[in-house]
């Protein structure tokens, strides 16, 4: 048996390592396009404070690859798929035939039109390791920027206030994951940064950067800003062409059934960029976070060698702005919901969001409201209506 994965991962490292417990004798292949071996993206941000070293990021040495008899390609990107001859063909020319392939490729940051010695991502080790020499030559007066409003905003403004950086922020929408906030929720988050000395720019678009060769300030749609050090973080974009070219079927990601198995046979997906269908919130979802890839490895590889099994997880992800706690759980997408209730409030300085669909809880956000995690996870794993799931919290 040839398998075949597109994806370094941690989705694709982890379905690689399940393949070969599961058989000893199979032909892995695994395709990274980074040349890194695995390392922890949860842990870049304690790299970039100094609170852990480089090397204490990874989580395979390079040798793991060849003790678990694992071809580990690197540097490379998948350009073609021919499903009817079970073969993927690479940027650097060759060719590998496959028995079973899966995509776990996630995506890549979305830029912004220009680039200047300033601006950084934060995505890769390589995009870490780029900050950490910006924050090395950063003078006294520097002045930080943040253009998004999610996850890696969040980890930037962390970043830079662990630096005494004083920041600016703009965000395209009125508030922070206006596709899962409500403008209450969303209000209590601007007044936790307002009151940390974050200046906010709501509604507003980075359109042009300003200076030669390092970034000297920006220009927005609503005004110019003297910004020394930019961090962008306004999502990922998949490369889809060579999917699309073999009738892969996509939306917003890859299109899976509740098996992680695309429309194509033998064809399979897992991670960021998996789009599947969740037997528990039961719609189509796509949910980008570490513990959600890791188990869709684990689990993909069990159907690819012949044990079919469902992928089941009431995912979570919980991060933090300046000190404010922000847990998402299960299908927290607003237009996806037939209601949303709230507990808590901006006066309380926590708020918690439950997603009800079909007269049962599918999700919800806890914001300053750690303690309500539990319940809401447990609540939507059992199927349960909202009533039962508010009487569990406090």
């Amino acid at each position: 048996m040839k398998y075949v994965i597109i994806g370094g991962g941690v989705a694709g490292t982890t379905a690689a390592e399940e393949l070969r417990k599961r058989d000893a004798s199979a032909e892995v292949t695994l395709v990274s396009e980074e040349h890194h071996p695995l390392y922890s993206r949860v842990l870049l941000p304690h790299y970039l404070k100094g609170k852990i070293s480089r090397e204490r990021v990874f989580l395979k040495k390079e040798s793991w690859y060849g003790e678990q008899n694992i071809e580990w390609l690197t540097g490379i990107t998948c350009v073609h798929l021919d499903p009817r001859n079970k073969c993927v063909g690479f940027s650097d020319g060759r060719e590998l035939p496959y028995d079973k392939l899966l995509i776990a490729t996630g995506g890549e940051v979305r830029a912004i039109d220009h680039d200047l010695r300033g601006v950084s991502y934060l995505r890769t080790l390589d995009d870490a390791d780029h900050l950490v020499q910006l924050l090395s030559e950063a003078s006294t007066s520097v002045r930080a920027g943040i253009f998004g409003g999610g996850f890696i905003a969040c980890e930037h403004l962390n970043i830079f206030s662990h630096f005494q950086i004083p920041t600016t922020l703009f965000h395209r929408g009125q508030h922070f994951w206006t596709r899962s906030l409500e403008p209450e929720a969303g209000a209590l988050i601007e007044k936790h940064l307002t009151d940390s000395g974050v200046e906010l720019h709501p509604n507003t678009r980075v359109t042009e950067l300003r200076g030669e060769k390092e970034l000297t300030g920006i220009v927005t749609t609503t005004g110019e800003h003297s910004i020394n050090l930019l961090g962008v973080g306004i999502g990922i974009e998949p490369d889809f062409s060579w999917m699309r070219e073999a009738r892969v079927e996509t939306r917003a990601g890859v299109k899976a059934n509740a098996f992680l198995e695309t429309n194509v046979p033998d064809v399979y997906v897992a991670g960021d960029i998996a789009e599947f269908f969740d037997p528990i919130v039961e719609r189509q979802i796509q949910t980008g976070n570490w513990m959600n890839a890791m188990s869709q490895g684990r689990t993909v590889a069990k159907t690819m060698s012949g044990e079919r099994t469902e992928f089941r997880l009431v995912s979570s992800y919980a991060t933090n702005a300046l000190g404010l706690e922000i847990i998402f759980v299960g299908d927290a997408e607003r237009a996806a919901a037939e209601q949303i209730h709230h507990v808590g409030s901006v006066e309380q300085g926590g708020i918690t969001q439950i997603f009800e669909r079909k007269g049962r809880v599918v999700g919800g956000v806890m914001i300053g409201r750690n303690q309500d995690r539990k319940a809401i996870t447990d609540g939507i794993a059992q199927k349960a209506d909202f009533v039962t799931v508010r009487q569990r919290i406090a």
